[in-house]
């Protein structure tokens, strides 16, 4: 016995129309150089001075050695303009360049290891100047 189903199934995507299957698009989209790595670098060649810096190992450790700072109370709150201390956050911050340190273990190069090795230093004394102050 066969079923017959009561509804239909439509694809309202816009990137899709009914005679292109994703597989095309992709080709089309390659063909056209929407996936051409010379664009987006010649486009990172045009950034203004102020604009974000490239993400790398080294400056994702620097952004959350200074997120740690922040809740050290080293630096200025950039939410608030103040300096506030939370110890739970540091700590959860010192404890995740930790992590990063042991899982990349054998895969970074000597300054990336200097580096994480020296902010994970500064930022234990850090912490544990804060707290003893409490």
């Amino acid at each position: 016995m066969e079923e017959k189903s009561s509804f239909v199934v439509r694809d309202r995507r816009s990137s899709l129309s009914s005679e292109e299957a994703p597989q095309e698009i992709l080709e089309k989209k390659a063909a056209q150089g929407s996936f051409d790595q010379e664009a987006s670098a010649s486009k990172r060649d045009k950034e203004q001075p102020g604009d974000a810096l490239p993400v790398n190992f080294s400056s994702f450790i620097l952004s959350l050695a200074t997120s740690a700072l922040i809740h050290l109370g080293e630096e200025l709150d950039p939410a608030t303009g103040e300096k506030s201390i939370a110890l739970p956050n540091a700590r959860q911050v010192i404890d995740l360049i930790t992590l990063l340190e042991e899982k990349t273990q054998g895969n970074l190069t000597k300054d990336e290891k200097t580096l994480l090795s020296q902010l994970l230093f500064t930022l234990r004394m850090k912490f544990v100047e804060a707290e003893k102050k409490r």
